[in-house]
Formats: structure tokens, sequence, C-alpha cells
């Protein structure tokens, strides 16, 4: 025999024994094997499987090439090896049934526990902390001068209208001027005050000298000194006023003369509760 007579029965018998079989034999040959196998599980005798023999055939097939040293045998015998091998794996793969669930690769991610604060933690994180604030500096108010009441002149002044008896005399030193006050049981009586520069004042039987070196001449008019109880001569000697005297009551008219340290503006006006008449002296 030849070896292309030979060639040509290993292509016809591989042919035959390679056909690719119909999906209804393909199904039963799978089925069939899933039986063997549970057979066999079970302890029975397992039947050589068809894909078995298959295989077997194709083994002294490629021992017979080798044999002869056919390369286009060998060649042909590989590749149809290789295909029965696929087709082999295909046929021991398990059939699926609708109702296997299929596992699910993907793992299951359980929500980590999420710390709950304690309240010792939430107060120190939610709790400032304070931070002293120093007391805002109060600047020192500065040093007022002294008040200048309103009023104030170095010329004659006068006022009142009524008609009074004197109660009293009083003197008193303030902040910025000293104040002579005369008080009466009744309204206010018609004042004049009048400025001079020296503190001698005339009367019927002459001059009287007071103290200081200027002076203010008051005269009240409509005026009684009969009931008059109070001093009738004062010597505070405060800054400005040095000496206050009465000088003469005679017929409703009565005559002050205060003497002062040195010529001074001065501001006279009539008060109320208990009447008075006041005289504020400039220092």
């Amino acid at each position: 025999m030849s070896q292309r007579q030979l060639h040509d029965r290993i292509r016809r018998a591989f042919s035959a024994v390679t056909r690719p079989p119909r999906p209804l034999l393909t199904e039963r040959i799978r089925e069939s094997l899933w039986d063997v196998a549970v057979q066999g599980a079970e302890g029975r005798r397992l039947p050589v499987p068809p894909v078995a023999l298959i295989a077997a055939v194709l083994v002294v097939l490629l021992a017979a090439a080798a044999v002869l040293e056919v390369p286009a045998v060998v060649g042909t015998v590989a590749a149809a090896g290789r295909a029965v091998s696929s087709q082999v794996a295909r046929t021991l793969t398990p059939p699926r049934t609708a109702g296997t669930p299929t596992p699910s690769a993907t793992p299951s991610r359980t929500p980590s526990a999420t710390p709950t604060p304690t309240p010792a933690a939430t107060a120190a994180v939610a709790t400032p902390t304070a931070t002293p604030t120093a007391p805002p500096s109060v600047p020192a108010a500065p040093a007022l001068p002294p008040a200048t009441l309103p009023g104030f002149s170095c010329a004659q002044q006068y006022g009142g209208n009524g008609q009074a008896t004197m109660s009293t005399a009083r003197v008193g030193a303030q902040s910025g001027y000293d104040r002579f006050v005369i008080e009466f049981s009744g309204p206010v009586p018609a004042f004049e005050v009048t400025p001079q520069d020296s503190a001698a004042f005339a009367q019927s039987g002459g001059q009287v000298q007071l103290q200081g070196s200027a002076g203010l001449a008051v005269v009240l008019r409509n005026t009684s000194g009969s009931a008059f109880g109070g001093p009738r001569e004062l010597r505070p000697g405060f800054p400005v006023i040095q000496e206050a005297r009465l000088l003469s009551d005679s017929q409703g008219v009565v005559q002050w003369g205060i003497g002062i340290a040195r010529p001074a503006c001065f501001h006279a006006w009539a008060l109320t509760g208990p009447s008075r008449l006041v005289i504020d002296i400039a220092t």
C-alpha cells in the first residue's frame, strides 16, 4: 500500500469519526454523562461514554501518525483532537435549570456602625472656651471750670415790687461766687443794687467804712425792719464778701452795705419759697 493510499484511508476514517454531531445527539450525550456521574456517586458501575471511545480513537491515530512520520497526518489529527477536546468540555458542562439561582460574586456590604459621641465629648466640642474680656477703660472726666451763673453784670440791677418785712439775713460761700441773702415775710419788695469803688457808705451822721476795697449798696423800698430779728452785721471773711452790715431803716426804706475785696460783677434776683433777695458776687 502506498503512502498516498494510507493517507486517504486515515483521512476518511477521521472524517467519519469527527463528523459534527446533531444538536439532539449532543444534548443526549450531556444528559447521559450527568446521569452516569449521579449513578457513580451512588456506588453503581459507570458505562464507558461515547466520548471516551472517540478520545481513544484519536490517541490511536496520533500514535500511527507518529510511527509513519507523516507530517500532514499529524497536523490534521492534532487539529481534530483540539476540536474533540472542546466538544468534550461542552458536553461535560452541567445543564443549567431555570430555578437554580446564580451565586452573586459581589460580597454584601454591611454598613459600619457609626460611633455615638458621648455626652462628655459633645460638651467638650460644643462648649467654647470663655475668654476673659478686660473691661473697657473709662477716661477720667475733665475738670469743669467754675459755673458762671447767667445774668452776672457789673452795672446796677433792680427788681421786685412787693411790700414786706425783713425776717433774717445770711451769707454763704459757693463754687465760683459768694452769696448774700435777705429773707422776707411777704413778697420781695422793690430793690436796687449799685456797685461802688470803695467800701465807704454815706449815712445821715457821716460815712461808715466797711472791710474791703469796693462795695455794693443795697436799697429796699416798701420794707420795714422793725421786727427784724436777724444779724445786723456779718464778717465772714470770704474770698469776695468781707463784711455785710444793716446801715439804716427809716420810713419804709432799708439800706444794706456790702464790703467786697475787689470790684466784681454780680447777679441779683428775687426767689420764692421762702420769699428772699439773693445777691451772688463772682469770685
